[in-house]
């Protein structure tokens, strides 16, 4: 009776091991260090893609002087094609930075490796862990819509460049929803930094390994802090 007993037991203990939620359930609310950084690297794979497909389209026109492929997209208007290379720089140079190489870099493989070098379970703070990742995707979201938003004499997306000097990005020089969105956009994709940078500051100071001071660290945890 009781080896009856232990072997229920066991084979209980062994299903809840066994256990594994839903899909959705697992990468919507994942609080586990290693299915975030899954999830930073999936969307920077993305974003990357979209960002060099946008370079192939600004190398291919440049190929011959003259405005030749932005017409197929926007058709015979000289300066609506001139407006849409320029829409491409700038949504090109925002996503290779802020979308494909920030979230692989750090979201990605910080999110990987960092609790894995310096001995801890998992980071501080797993569910801003999860927050962050998702306020990039908001992000995300905000920038595809400026792209499609109407902005410089109404043609669509903001054209001023991807580093917003002013007067370009201001009112006067491009008007229009597609600037508003794109800054809301940067400006979530700043909020997403700053908590995962929050979170990897506390992780790294306060669940090392015993022993490992902070002279004593692997080189990329040191660098993310």
């Amino acid at each position: 009776m009781a080896h009856a007993d232990s072997h229920e037991a066991h084979a209980e203990a062994h299903g809840h091991a066994d256990h594994k939620p839903p899909f959705l359930v697992r990468w919507l609310f994942s609080t586990n260090h290693k299915d975030i950084g899954t999830l930073y690297l999936v969307f920077a794979i993305i974003t990357g893609i979209i960002g060099a497909g946008m370079s192939g389209l600004m190398r291919w026109e440049l190929a011959e002087p003259g405005i030749q492929v932005m017409h197929w997209f926007v058709g015979p208007d000289a300066a609506a094609a001139e407006n849409f290379y320029n829409v491409l720089i700038t949504y090109h140079g925002l996503i290779m930075i802020f979308f494909m190489v920030m979230p692989a870099m750090i979201g990605g493989f910080g999110n990987w490796f960092v609790p894995i070098m310096i001995g801890a379970p998992d980071m501080a703070f797993p569910r801003m862990n999860n927050i962050s990742f998702w306020l990039y995707v908001a992000s995300g979201a905000l920038l595809t819509m400026s792209f499609f938003a109407p902005g410089y004499q109404s043609y669509l997306g903001f054209a001023g460049g991807w580093v917003l000097y002013p007067p370009l990005s201001g009112s006067l020089g491009h008007p229009g929803p597609a600037m508003d969105l794109l800054i809301l956009s940067l400006h979530l994709a700043g909020a997403s930094s700053i908590l995962g940078a929050i979170n990897f500051i506390t992780t790294i100071f306060n669940m090392r390994a015993p022993g490992m001071t902070l002279h004593k660290m692997p080189l990329l945890p040191g660098r993310c802090w």
